[in-house]
């Protein structure tokens, strides 16, 4: 079966007067019990499910990172995905109703699923990477790039069969690059659409889809790549146990 192809944050901080009505405050939060989803690293946030007024939300937070990261890379990424999930706002298939508890956190509402890799088999099927396929070139379409499609992690399977893309905090605005170059990014960013379809499901791939995954994995490999995108080589499998030195 070969499936066919388908046809600068300008608003106003958490705590100003003309800011938009937060679900919960910062205060608010710390003082309730939320279950820790991803403790992260110490330059990522900490992500946890908070529940408020019956509405289940999650909260990716810096505030508990050292001062200098957390004043730095936190504000910046929180920022930087709050941008991302307002451009794409309305859309099925991305985290909904996003607002900025503070500079340090931003919130959005849960979507109950599982990652790609430890859905249910029979869930992984040309049904699900098509509508995969789909809700990317939305994505495009609103003038941005995800540019982490394949991590696995960032890409959800609800129980309704449906894809749902988050995290997109290594977004890439397009609306002003030149046409070639924001279609050459596009089809950078579905070729991890593809990724996951070729190992999941790849009697559906088709060939077309498959060129370009194999066009854009060469690119890959270019080193100036690895750095501009952040792509980070496979790590190295030994052949054999050096033993201890």
């Amino acid at each position: 079966m070969d499936c066919p192809l388908p046809a600068l944050d300008n608003n106003p901080p958490a705590d100003h007067p003309e800011a938009p009505r937060r679900p919960f405050t910062r205060d608010q939060l710390e003082h309730a019990h939320g279950q820790i989803l991803s403790p992260g690293r110490w330059a990522n946030a900490v992500l946890s499910l908070f529940q408020r007024d019956g509405e289940q939300w999650v909260v990716k937070d810096f505030r508990p990172r050292q001062f200098v990261v957390r004043s730095t890379i936190g504000r910046l990424l929180v920022r930087r995905e709050l941008q991302a999930l307002r451009k794409v706002a309305g859309l099925a298939g991305v985290p909904a109703d996003a607002f900025r508890v503070d500079a340090h956190a931003l919130a959005y509402r849960f979507i109950p699923g599982t990652t790609l890799s430890h859905a249910a088999a029979d869930r992984r099927n040309a049904e699900f990477f098509l509508a995969f396929e789909r809700l990317l070139g939305e994505v495009h379409a609103r003038g941005i790039v995800h540019l982490d499609v394949r991590n696995g992690r960032n890409v959800l399977v609800t129980d309704a069969g449906q894809p749902v893309l988050i995290d997109f905090q290594s977004y890439l605005g397009t609306a002003r690059l030149p046409g070639a170059m924001r279609g050459w990014m596009e089809r950078f960013d579905m070729a991890g659409v593809y990724k996951h379809w070729a190992r999941h499901h790849p009697q559906t791939l088709g060939e077309t889809r498959t060129a370009l995954l194999a066009r854009m994995n060469r690119w890959r490999r270019l080193w100036f790549l690895r750095a501009i995108l952040g792509v980070r080589p496979a790590p190295k499998k030994r052949t054999s146990d050096p033993g201890p030195r």
